[in-house]
């Protein structure tokens, strides 16, 4: 994805912000809808995607996919969640990520997405966290085209605490 100026930066104080902010996505999401999250160890990627999924009604709850590479979950969508830390670029034909960017019948959420490279085809969200200190997490999100108008709508019930 093309390095775009953040189309929203949310600061969380701490984990209960970081899940109101997935459960504003999961209300925001459609399918077809792809996020890339960036961020170092322990910034709080899983734990987004586990804060999503619980949004969007799945009973199981994701945890770090590090030894496997894609796992699904049921909900109002389906959430495909890659966790491509121990891939390379060269996996991804294996892997079948393009398969799954773009879907109607769920969203793709994919950790450490360096690995993938560039991707076409579908609309990515990238979403990127930092460590502030603390449990403190500032969490930029990176969109264009169509995606845009519905996380501008995030950041307005955001400021709604």
């Amino acid at each position: 994805m093309a390095r775009s100026k953040a189309s929203n930066i949310f600061k969380s104080a701490g984990p209960a912000d970081t899940a109101r902010l997935a459960g504003l996505f999961a209300g925001a999401l459609a399918g077809g809808d792809a996020i890339f999250l960036e961020g170092p160890i322990g910034a709080g990627k899983t734990f987004f995607v586990r804060e999503l999924a619980a949004a969007l009604g799945a009973r199981q709850l994701p945890v770090s996919a590090s030894f496997n590479l894609m796992r699904a979950y049921k909900g109002r969508l389906k959430l495909y969640h890659f966790d491509l830390f121990r891939a390379g670029e060269a996996d991804m034909e294996n892997i079948g990520l393009d398969e799954y960017l773009g879907r109607a019948d769920g969203i793709t959420a994919v950790e450490w997405p360096e690995a993938a490279g560039e991707r076409t085809g579908a609309e990515i969200i990238k979403i990127e966290f930092a460590l502030a200190g603390g449990d403190k997490r500032v969490i930029k999100v990176f969109a264009g085209g169509t995606r845009a108008a519905a996380l501008a709508g995030i950041g307005k019930k955001w400021l709604k605490k």
